[in-house]
């Protein structure tokens, strides 16, 4: 293929995707379940050269069997103005979603306000595939009063069996970019940064634990200990013992 037909090719890629341009801020909140901190403000932008169409829906996240994510629609928990709006061209639009469920809940709860792209008018006449994109912010409602409660487990004998589990015993979201991450005796110690590359996400929920692969990290030594250090309080926690 010459440098012609590849220059072509790229343009008519960046012409074909205009939509994904548009953007959404913030993408994770902490909110209350009342109060003043129970309202979120999102920006959404528009560089684009067209209006874009846009509906907010909200979900609450449950989860299966196998931990993972189902959405339920949960609309009366939210209520978030304006639900739908044409963002101009180039412009942007302020939406604000204020928490309206149970203040008294006994844990953290957590849900997804969509953002979905409409198709334009013109857009429903014409043939072709073109392509909508949702943006799926992340957020966390939890009650006055309660924290998280790490607890750890560390299983690594043989370095091809080298797992650490963190579960969450509090009533709080776990965040775990929070927490600096040492191993043997601090001989190996990794930020968030570095440890993301091994986890499936950043928050644990109460009453879940997620369960960690060390070998990639720990580049072929076992482990006797583990321990995480918390940023925000200075002090450590979690330090477990191989078993």
């Amino acid at each position: 293929m010459n440098k012609s037909i590849r220059k072509l090719l790229l343009i008519l890629c960046c012409l074909s995707l205009p939509a994904m341009a548009y953007q959404v801020q913030p993408m994770i909140v902490e909110l209350s379940s009342q109060g003043k901190k129970s309202l979120v403000t999102y920006r959404l932008q528009n560089p684009g050269t067209t209006a874009l169409p846009v509906e907010v829906e909200v979900y609450r996240r449950t989860f299966d069997e196998n931990n993972k994510e189902v959405l339920v629609p949960a609309e009366k928990d939210f209520i978030v103005l304006p639900p739908q709006i044409e963002v101009p061209a180039n412009g942007y639009q302020v939406f604000r979603a204020k928490y309206l469920g149970k203040p008294d809940m006994p844990q953290t709860d957590s849900y997804r306000i969509v953002f979905k792209q409409l198709p334009l008018g013109d857009d429903k006449e014409q043939s072709g595939v073109k392509m909508m994109f949702n943006f799926a912010t992340l957020v966390f409602v939890s009650p006055k009063g309660v924290t998280p409660k790490q607890q750890s487990r560390l299983k690594c004998d043989d370095i091809t069996d080298c797992k650490l589990t963190i579960g969450n015993q509090g009533k709080r979201v776990l965040d775990l970019s929070h927490f600096d991450y040492h191993f043997n005796k601090s001989e190996k110690v990794f930020n968030w940064t570095i440890f993301q590359t091994i986890t499936s996400g950043r928050f644990i929920m109460p009453g879940h634990e997620v369960v960690l692969d060390l070998a990639g990290l720990l580049e072929g030594k076992v482990t006797p200990s583990a321990q995480m250090v918390n940023l925000l309080e200075g002090d450590a926690v979690g330090d477990v013992q191989g078993k």
